[in-house]
């Protein structure tokens, strides 16, 4: 299970990372960053199940900080999950230009989704992964099935 964390959305995520009890994690954004940049940027987390951090994001982050991120159930490590991730936040516009897009944000992908043709969920979901994306009231699930995409939303749990 991995997860993509939302600096801009939970502050003080670089140091809450590096005193987190996991197997790795890695900025979204290439290369060096300013401490700033750095401070407002998006991580991938390989999340351990009995570690504190997990618990924190899915119990207190779920209501505290609101579209933190999303959870990508997978069977691809870490590395593989991080340039897939690194891949998606970048988009092509219609005149050419290259744009950044935080494809982590969960109201964002509400809307994005649902419109993809085909052979954008396919190479969205290029990586077998299922996106979650954990809410204070509901989690929402979204996966590729049969070719087509498949959406659940669930109560939340406490």
């Amino acid at each position: 299970m991995h997860a993509v964390v939302d600096g801009g959305v939970i502050p003080g995520l670089p140091e809450r990372l590096q005193a987190a009890q996991s197997v790795g994690w890695d900025c979204l954004q290439r290369g060096a960053l300013a401490p700033e940049a750095a401070s407002q940027a998006a991580y991938i987390v390989e999340l351990q199940p009995e570690a504190e951090f997990t618990s924190w994001l899915f119990g207190e982050a779920c209501t505290a900080f609101e579209g933190w991120g999303v959870l990508m159930s997978c069977t691809r490590p870490l590395l593989a999950m991080r340039e897939h991730s690194r891949d998606l936040a970048e988009v092509r516009c219609p005149d050419g230009r290259r744009r950044p897009w935080r494809w982590w944000d969960p109201e964002l992908l509400a809307l994005l989704l649902p419109g993809l043709a085909p052979s954008q969920l396919d190479a969205f979901f290029a990586a077998g992964q299922q996106l979650v994306s954990p809410g204070a009231q509901r989690w929402t699930w979204w996966q590729r099935l049969d070719g087509v995409l498949d959406t659940q939303v669930r109560e939340r749990v406490a």
